[in-house]
């Protein structure tokens, strides 16, 4: 599929060529999943070294499982070359009680984002996340949340994403 423009993607992008991402592309998005992860504290600087461990496998094998739900998770990928992807965005859709501003189903997270520094500045991301985003919206998403990198804010706000309202986090440490 090329993605060339949505309503929220502003001006007319050039053709990117984005794709569904299949249990074949387990491996490749877990890097993309670690390349998000290493988003420097300080945009365009070099990025935050990431160890390998468990945590990659870990992340291969539910990338693997997650990709044979195709009710509440996608990918969508633009490739590199044979093997290799270039960018990639990843998302759930969450199920959601309904409430006075929407009976809708689901909210929609974007958990992973990344491009690889090699293409970066091709408007790769941005296929990419509207390519998840029209994805969640087809399934009757309610709303979209994310967190980004510095790096990635203007991209974000230039697709209509806002700071929403503080949330209180539990994490097991």
């Amino acid at each position: 599929m090329a993605i060339k423009n949505h309503s929220w993607m502003g001006e007319p992008a050039v053709s990117v060529p984005v794709r569904r991402a299949v249990i074949a592309d387990a491996e490749e998005l877990a890097r993309i999943r670690q390349l998000s992860l290493t988003c420097p504290t300080e945009p365009w600087t070099t990025p935050r070294g990431l160890p390998d461990g468990p945590w990659t496998k870990d992340c291969r094998e539910a990338f693997a499982a997650l990709l044979g739900d195709n009710d509440t998770f996608a990918a969508f990928v633009v490739d590199a070359a044979p093997g290799r992807l270039a960018a990639g965005a990843v998302g759930l859709l969450l199920p959601r009680l309904p409430g006075p501003d929407s009976s809708k189903p689901f909210n929609g997270e974007i958990n992973a984002v990344a491009t690889d520094p090699r293409f970066r500045r091709c408007g790769y991301g941005r296929a990419v996340v509207g390519a998840l985003m029209d994805w969640m919206v087809s399934r009757d998403c309610h709303r979209i949340s994310l967190t980004s990198s510095s790096e990635g804010e203007p991209l974000y706000a230039s697709l209509g994403f806002v700071e929403g309202d503080p949330r209180m986090i539990w994490q097991i440490r």
